[in-house]
């Protein structure tokens, strides 16, 4: 009998795989030894799926480019300059009107300017025109306000007017 035992213990361990990397010991073989429905099978052991893995890396990576640009081409914005119209200037809608020239600056390096005119202070709602980066970069000389709009001018020479239908009335 004891042959028979060493006979089939040595058989028996040397399907189990050597030592080092993926190696298992005896127990888990014995566990994973049958599969229920045909006990006379032997069932191989689970590997992780790879196409799984590379998905979830590929979805990974898509996120984190995601909020990795997010971050650099997200606008700070900063009021370089403002301007009020005076007591004696009075528009038909009787609203304090303001102008602000208005940095917007990425992360990322882009530079963009607004000119806003509107009922608000902090240049956030209004009638607003894009600026070119090198005008907006001088800012603005001088500001005329009248019934008829407001005049802006800039340290280049270059004056735009914009009429007073354009910013009254809350737009």
């Amino acid at each position: 009998m004891t042959t028979d035992r060493r006979a089939s213990t040595s058989s028996s361990q040397s399907r189990l795989p050597q030592t080092g990397c993926g190696a298992r010991s005896w127990r888990n073989v014995i566990d994973i030894a049958t599969t229920p429905d045909r006990p006379d099978r032997v069932a191989r052991p689970r590997r992780t799926n790879g196409i799984g893995r590379v998905l979830l890396g590929a979805v990974a990576g898509i996120l984190l480019t995601a909020a990795f640009l997010t971050v650099l081409w997200w606008p700070r914005t900063e009021v370089t300059y403002s301007s009020t119209a005076p007591a004696a200037v009075k528009y038909e809608d009787e609203a304090p009107h303001h102008l602000g020239l208005v940095h917007e600056h990425t992360l990322s390096g882009r530079h963009s300017y607004k000119m806003i005119i509107g009922r608000y202070t902090g240049a956030s709602y209004g009638h607003w025109l894009d600026v070119d980066p090198v005008l907006g970069a001088k800012g603005i000389e001088s500001t005329t306000w009248t019934e008829s709009g407001v005049r802006v001018r800039f340290p280049t020479g270059h004056e735009i007017f914009v009429p007073a239908r354009f910013f009254l009335h809350g737009r």
